[in-house]
């Protein structure tokens, strides 16, 4: 039987070809069009408004000048109180040790003292409320766990005895525990033994009322603070940069009476100028000092001096505080922010705002770059009485206009990198129209109130 053969066309495989050519064609083109159509309409960028607070801050060198009194006192020393406690005249501060064995019977005999403390104050409860004592004994182990969580070690001891006091309280009023006398009487025999043992060691007392620090935790000025004090910028400079301060020996520690004490630093003469009026006397309104890497609290204090050489490009100045803690104690020599002032608002980026006019006129990108510039600077409202900034947020599938304040002496240009700070829409003497969490507008084109984004 012959087999039939077909044969195809060149005809026909030049039309399938061409068929391909041409979708492959249209493919590309799509894709270049889609390209040139991205570049021409990117799409919008967005940010979250979040609230952040920014600080005009001073870095500044300088040391602490305290009403201070030296301790006598050496050996191995023992210290019955915290370094910053408040204490009276004749309290004992340490105890000299003359045997290895002395420090860990103290710290035993510490220990059983406030076992014994806890157990009679669980006693001396009056409140019958079982469910509010629950609730303190609720609240006692969260505040432990929490000082867990954050490592504030020097809270646990505090967290524990909270604790254990609340659920000896409970023992108490719900009957569990007729009271602890027993208890106490065994602990008390504890510490008779080990008071024994422990002996009479020698005792160092304060002598004045004031606030105690160990002498391993500060630091001795070389110099007194009315020499200090005397120094003129150069001479004042020149002492920082030698080392002001060293470890404080031969003393069991120091007493700093009053509540007061004194910082005297140096800074650039640029930097100086934000402690200084227009009429280059020193700002007379509070402001905060903060010793990074030693304390995060900022204290408030009072400029008292302030001194510029143009010549040499550092200034001097001097700050009172009426403020003082343990952290602030051992300081002598210290580096400080001299935090001026303090803005807290909305962090916008700066890139979306937009300057139009009232008649709905955008500025262009030039002005408005300048605009801002110009207004950082002068604190003028720009582009007339009409001038309107702003920036546009999205609502819904809308975008809308939401004005911020021009720049002016209540509302000046305050930045955080590539961001500004706005008021929230609702603060009194504001005009600004943007919310916490909006959600505004980075980059797009064509950007009017009330169009509809894609």
């Amino acid at each position: 039987m012959r087999k039939d053969t077909e044969k195809v066309s060149p005809r026909s495989v030049l039309t399938v070809l061409g068929g391909i050519v041409v979708v492959l064609l249209l493919i590309a083109l799509c894709y270049v069009g889609y390209q040139i159509l991205h570049l021409l309409n990117p799409p919008n960028t967005y940010e979250t408004v979040l609230s952040a607070t920014v600080e005009e801050k001073v870095q500044a060198d300088g040391v602490l000048l305290f009403n201070e009194t030296m301790v006598p006192g050496s050996g191995d020393l023992g210290y019955l109180v915290d370094d910053g406690a408040r204490v009276s005249t004749g309290t004992v501060l340490a105890e000299v040790y003359t045997s290895p064995d002395q420090s860990g019977l103290r710290v035993q005999l510490d220990s059983l003292n406030e076992q014994i403390d806890l157990l009679e104050r669980a006693e001396n409860v009056s409140a019958t409320q079982v469910d509010s004592m629950m609730q303190e004994r609720t609240t006692a182990l969260y505040d432990l766990l929490d000082s867990v969580d954050r490592g504030e070690l020097d809270a646990l001891d505090t967290g524990r005895e909270d604790y254990l006091l609340a659920q000896n309280k409970i023992l108490v009023v719900t009957g569990e525990a007729a009271g602890f006398d027993s208890q106490i009487a065994t602990l008390q025999s504890e510490v008779d033994q080990i008071q024994s043992r422990l002996g009479s060691p020698l005792q160092i007392t304060a002598p004045l009322t004031g606030y105690f620090v160990s002498s391993a935790n500060t630091r001795l000025l070389s110099q007194p603070a009315s020499s200090i004090l005397a120094m003129d910028i150069s001479t004042l400079k020149a002492y920082l940069d030698s080392g002001a301060d060293a470890p404080l020996t031969g003393y069991a520690g120091k007493m700093v009476s009053g509540f007061s004490w004194t910082y005297c630093g140096v800074c650039s003469a640029k930097e100086a100028q934000k402690l200084l009026r227009a009429d280059g006397t020193p700002l007379t309104k509070t402001i905060k000092i903060r010793f990074p890497g030693q304390s995060n609290q900022a204290l408030e204090g009072q400029l008292t001096e302030v001194t510029v050489d143009e010549a040499s490009g550092l200034a001097r100045f001097v700050l009172t505080c009426d403020s003082i803690t343990a952290d602030v104690l051992r300081l002598g020599h210290a580096s400080a922010e001299i935090i001026v002032n303090e803005t807290t608002g909305l962090r916008v980026p700066a890139q979306a705002v937009h300057y139009v006019l009232e008649t709905g006129e955008e500025v262009t990108p030039a002005d408005s770059a300048a605009s801002a510039a110009d207004s950082a600077s002068s604190g003028a409202q720009l582009k007339g009485e009409n001038y309107i900034p702003g920036v546009y947020v999205k609502f819904g599938n809308l975008a809308r206009f939401c004005r911020i304040d021009p720049v002016s002496d209540q509302h000046p240009w305050v930045t955080d990198g590539d961001y500004i700070i706005v008021e929230p829409k609702g603060t009194d003497g504001s005009i600004s129209e943007v919310r916490l969490y909006d959600q505004v507008i980075v980059e797009g084109q064509n950007l009017y109130d009330g169009k509809l984004l894609s």
